[in-house]
């Protein structure tokens, strides 16, 4: 005769049943965790791809910028004209990056930008650059041309090289810090400013 069903063995019962779907549910959680933990993982891939790719773009761009208003590198390469459509593409890149960084990264850009350049000059004017024309036109000669002096701010309105230089390894310190890359290296010697520009 077989023993009767009793309370003891019913929840033996329930609990070796349950143990199963346990594992299934906890399984399911775990790979539901997981799969969110990959999908940021890639996701935040993705963003540091994206970010690389606007550096490798935008770094040039700024670079001549700062050899332009410090008188190093390639300024006599860059005419007053160009330097004034580059600003303009510097301003639309850094707008069109400025979600996908973080504030500081579109403040310390829109801070460089401003020792560069005087904007809102007049309706349909361009900005103006806050150097001096002096030396630009003794290094261009022949080649300068009388309208340029428009291009150029008053000489009290003029910045100063050395700020325009902090300006600069400021945007870049952001944007190695935006991109995860850790600290910005330090300028090399070479990064020194000529001491007759002012």
């Amino acid at each position: 005769m077989k023993p009767p069903w009793n309370s003891l063995e019913v929840v033996k019962l329930v609990v070796a049943g349950l143990v199963p779907v346990a594992v299934a549910v906890l399984g399911v959680y775990l790979t539901r965790i997981a799969k969110k933990f990959e999908h940021l993982q890639w996701r935040n891939q993705r963003l540091v791809e994206k970010r690389i790719a606007i550096y490798d773009d935008l770094a040039l761009d700024l670079n001549d910028l700062l050899c332009y208003f410090t008188f190093v590198g390639c300024w006599k390469d860059l005419t007053p004209p160009e330097v004034v459509a580059l600003k303009r593409r510097v301003d639309k890149k850094i707008y069109l990056a400025a979600p996908l960084f973080s504030g500081a990264f579109f403040a310390s850009c829109n801070a460089f930008i401003a020792l560069c350049f005087a904007p809102f000059q007049g309706w349909g004017l361009d900005a103006r650059l806050r150097t001096l024309a002096g030396r630009r036109r003794s290094a261009a000669g022949m080649a300068w041309q009388a309208s340029w002096d428009s291009c150029f701010v008053d000489e009290r309105d003029a910045s100063d090289p050395k700020a325009v230089q902090a300006a600069y390894r400021q945007v870049m310190e952001v944007f190695t810090s935006d991109i995860a890359l850790g600290p910005a290296v330090a300028p090399s010697a070479s990064g020194k400013l000529p001491s007759n520009i002012v």
